[in-house]
């Protein structure tokens, strides 16, 4: 009875592949949220529920986020292969059942110990979209592809544009320690309904070792150029995207020295709402003209908009050239992903895609590392050092396009 009611939710979800990306848009939501929340507040939490001196507020505060990091960079790279070998719902669930209970216990920690076990725990945790994404893949038509990938993709701007003021405001009824335990129970409700409604896709190899697996993953996407190109193009563009959003407000800050707050918020209020809406859109544009042509047309607009926060005199162009941005941000990881479901086989794609979060995670710390060396000159100086690498990302996608070339298959979702 439940192998065929599992059979019939299966058959569902192929025939309708909106509704599996409304889940997951949901559940990434929910967990976008919350990773939201606990990044914005933590800062509060310490100083208000633990009370640190504020000394040590700043320094704890990255090396609790370092600490999370230290235990998921390593382990990244074996979620995809264990879906693959075994389950890719297990894989996804684990996580958020995985998330709930890390919330939880930073919602109750009594002291700095206890907090910093549940920020190794929620290590554990990270990675889980790029399965998702794989996920997706496996139960969406190819003529749909990037279209429910963007679905997937716009949870997390909604949950940056809105998580922090919705935590601002429900914190002086519930408390931070209230918000987080919400968090968790938004978590748990993520991983109830996946559990429910996901319907496992076919086609797993149960043959192959998990770590050999994750072996012969790296080593593919070592050896076949489109694959390099496609990681290089990870790695430049979040270490640009990272780069720019940490230094605009600066820049803003020197270009409004009086009173800059009003004009931070606007520049960014309205990114945000841009980078949202074009995430929703540009999946219609990527399923008509295909990943590999848009993607370095793209950033050239990217590095363009870039050279102009970092050298113009006055608000309004910095303004339009970072609402300009928000295009190229929001068809990024859309491009990406679709192009990696475009040129590995069906079998490759969660061992591949959960290798994604190495190169942007290693980006996110070397290149910001070049921008503040320059930023000891300006703050300029810093955002060409990200302009430049939109540049290169615009380059390797020139190269991306030149070797893309799709792998046979026989997958019927593709007809």
């Amino acid at each position: 009875m439940a192998r065929a009611g599992g059979a019939l939710l299966e058959r569902l979800a192929l025939r309708d592949w909106r509704a599996i990306t409304a889940l997951f848009a949901a559940s990434t939501l929910l967990e976008s949220l919350a990773i939201g929340h606990l990044t914005a507040f933590t800062p509060l939490f310490l100083r208000d529920e633990l009370h640190l001196p504020e000394s040590d507020i700043g320094p704890w505060t990255g090396l609790l986020t370092a600490s999370t990091f230290a235990v998921a960079f390593p382990l990244a790279p074996l979620w995809g292969s264990l879906a693959e070998r075994y389950s890719r719902k297990l894989i996804i669930v684990r996580s958020q059942y995985i998330e709930a209970f890390a919330y939880g216990l930073s919602a109750v920690a009594p002291d700095l110990a206890w907090l910093f076990v549940g920020r190794l725990i929620l290590g554990f945790t990270l990675g889980n979209i790029a399965i998702i994404i794989a996920t997706q893949t496996l139960l969406t038509p190819d003529r749909r592809m990037a279209s429910a990938i963007a679905g997937v993709q716009a949870a997390n701007p909604v949950a940056v544009s809105l998580g922090p003021p919705l935590g601002a405001l429900l914190i002086p009824s519930i408390g931070i320690r209230g918000l987080f335990l919400l968090d968790g129970l938004g978590c748990l409700v993520a991983a109830v309904l996946v559990t429910l409604f996901m319907p496992e896709p076919p086609g797993r190899n149960r043959r192959i070792a998990v770590l050999t697996n994750v072996r012969q993953s790296i080593d593919m996407v070592w050896r076949r150029p489109v694959l390099r190109w496609n990681f290089l193009g990870w790695f430049l563009t979040r270490g640009a995207m990272g780069i720019i959003d940490t230094y605009l407000p600066v820049r803003i800050g020197e270009l409004v020295p009086q009173n800059p707050a009003p004009a931070i918020g606007l520049v960014l209020g309205v990114y945000g709402a841009l980078t949202t809406l074009a995430t929703w859109l540009t999946g219609r544009f990527v399923d008509r003209i295909g990943p590999a042509r848009l993607f370095w047309p793209a950033m050239v607009v990217a590095s363009l908009a870039a050279a102009v926060t970092a050298v113009s005199p006055l608000l309004w162009p910095v303004a339009i050239a970072t609402w300009v941005r928000s295009a190229p941000v929001a068809l990024t990881g859309t491009v990406l992903y679709a192009h990696l479901a475009q040129v590995v086989r069906r079998e490759e794609r969660a061992p591949v895609m959960s290798l994604t979060p190495v190169p942007r995670n290693f980006a996110q710390f070397s290149l910001p590392l070049l921008a503040a060396a320059a930023a000891n000159v300006s703050t300029a100086g810093a955002l060409l050092v990200g302009a430049a690498a939109y540049a290169l990302a615009a380059w390797i996608g020139w190269l991306l396009e030149r070797t893309t070339q799709p792998p046979p298959e026989d997958d019927k979702l593709s007809r």
